[in-house]
């Protein structure tokens, strides 16, 4: 399995050279597996630049091509009208949220209002691609393919799920947009359990969380903390803060390293395999 980061910040996109070494665009990851197929985790701006490495990077599948959301606050899913391979007739998407307890809201609607027409000039049913939203109440499926996922909601303002990706041997677990209060949520200790990479939240530093409760989101230290008692091999700090520039996230990052040598921060552009 292969990930390529194509967002890695969080709330709102930034730009400037003081952003470049870890990239300035929302979340969004896209995974290879190891028969060529994709998927993509959440529809943040980073999607834009995914779409358009379509054919650079001579992607091929037109079917049923997944993309798996976190949640749908808007820095997860803003980048989706910009993302050109949905504009075309003959590709085919699943958008979905997988796991227990979600509000019953339509995802559909919720992409069609912010492609409504006051807020963007084409209508999502006008975008040429077919697009399948599917929301279900599962926390535990496998694809045709033969990937194993396992869905667990977790906390957040309104909810978002973390996903427990497995091919073969080889596993993967994504965590982000996640608040785990005075005690770390022991049920994301036990999807992350002996993952070879996982992706967590670290939006804040411990000193910032203190004043930022309620936020929705992890400090850097308690994503170490998940990471060490699970027993993960590797650990990407992820979702940075739109106030975090690269100084700043390499002086934590060197910080991280000390704590847990095998962490670093998600930079965009950067492919791992796992």
């Amino acid at each position: 399995m292969k990930v390529t980061f194509y967002g890695t910040r969080g709330s709102i996109s930034v730009s400037g050279k003081e952003f470049s070494q870890f990239g300035g665009n929302t979340a969004c990851i896209l995974l290879t597996f190891s028969n060529g197929r994709i998927a993509i985790l959440d529809a943040g701006t980073g999607i834009r630049k995914l779409g358009n490495d379509f054919q650079a990077r001579s992607i091929e599948q037109y079917d049923n091509i997944f993309i798996g959301l976190s949640h749908t606050h808007w820095d997860h899913i803003q980048g989706f009208p910009f993302f050109q391979p949905a504009y075309n007739p003959m590709r085919h998407f699943t958008i979905a949220i997988c796991g227990k307890g979600r509000e019953p809201i339509s995802l559909e609607d919720i992409f069609k209002t912010q492609m409504d027409g006051v807020y963007f000039p084409k209508s999502l049913d006008k975008m040429g691609a077919s697009l399948t939203f599917w929301q279900p109440d599962l926390t535990c499926f496998k694809t045709p393919s033969g990937i194993h996922i396992i869905a667990s909601r977790h906390n957040h303002p309104r909810g978002a799920y973390s996903y427990r990706i497995t091919e073969g041997d080889t596993t993967l677990v994504y965590c982000t947009d996640i608040e785990h209060g005075e005690e770390i949520d022991n049920k994301i200790v036990s999807m992350s359990r002996n993952a070879d990479l996982l992706i967590h939240d670290a939006q804040f530093s411990p000193e910032e969380l203190k004043e930022k409760r309620g936020w929705g989101h992890s400090s850097w230290e308690q994503a170490i903390e998940v990471a060490k008692r699970a027993g993960v091999k590797k650990l990407v700090l992820f979702h940075h803060d739109p106030e975090h520039n690269d100084t700043f996230l390499m002086k934590m990052e060197k910080e991280c390293q000390k704590q847990f040598p095998g962490s670093f921060f998600a930079r965009e552009d950067t492919e791992i395999e796992i």
